[in-house]
């Protein structure tokens, strides 16, 4: 009788002992478990945080190239606006009184000019298709996107611009030669301008720089928002995780 309770005893002993291992064992496993999970989670946090790096690196490489872009071109497009004002002043004021001033004037003012930009659009449109937008906080985020909105309506606004003043430039060169005096002598000069209506040319040339201010105009405002805006995005990124 002695000797079953002894050995009941003992295997209980030897079973506690064996649960405490399987426990131990257990919770070793879940340690491990949620060490790994925790390292990869933090592997996986420094990889984004490596990709949002390089985003923002891209962005801020693509925004600064843009500012400097939109700045030149803001810049000639005011000297441009500047000098058909003074023109308008010029012609109101009657210092264009007759057919060869205005000539001239088209000779001198029958110019191209640069009323569209060229964004680089690549790093953002990349963020976009590859859904890593979600790496940006919510704010840097509304405004990435409401950077592209006014980059792609200055762009279809300026590119329906540009076709109509296209359009004027396209029947002035068709209606007057771009060499030449009619008022000259010369047999050859005579001949260029032989069946031109010459005495058109003030009213076509004024509509044109009309027409050419409008769309320089409309340019430069389209163009200032989105200058403001591209400035505020560079600001935000860099702040981000400053």
């Amino acid at each position: 009788m002695g000797n079953k309770t002894g050995t009941s005893s003992e295997a209980s002993a030897k079973a506690g002992k064996y649960f405490k291992y399987a426990i131990g064992e257990i919770l070793l496993v879940v340690i491990g478990i949620l060490i790994a999970l925790q390292i990869n989670n933090w592997n996986e946090n420094r990889k984004k945080e490596t990709l949002k790096n390089e985003y923002k690196t891209a962005l801020i490489n693509d925004y600064t190239k843009d500012t400097i872009q939109i700045n030149t071109r803001l810049l000639r497009n005011n000297l441009r606006i500047e000098r058909i004002n003074s023109i308008g002043d010029s012609i109101e004021n009657g210092h264009f009184n007759n057919l060869e001033s205005y000539y001239k004037l088209y000779n001198n003012e029958f110019v191209g000019i640069r009323v569209t930009n060229v964004y680089n659009t690549n790093s953002f449109n990349l963020l976009i298709s590859s859904g890593n937008i979600d790496l940006f906080d919510k704010d840097l985020r509304k405004e990435l996107m409401e950077l592209n909105r006014l980059q792609t309506f200055e762009k279809t606004v300026q590119n329906g611009n540009k076709g109509l003043l296209l359009d004027f430039m396209l029947n002035l060169g068709s209606k007057y030669p771009t060499i030449g005096n009619p008022l000259n002598d010369n047999a050859t000069h005579q001949l260029l301008w032989k069946n031109v209506k010459v005495n058109d040319l003030p009213k076509d040339l004024v509509n044109h720089l009309i027409q050419e201010g409008y769309t320089i105009s409309r340019y430069i405002e389209l163009t200032d928002n989105v200058l403001q805006q591209t400035e505020l995005v560079l600001n935000l990124l860099q702040q981000a995780n400053d």
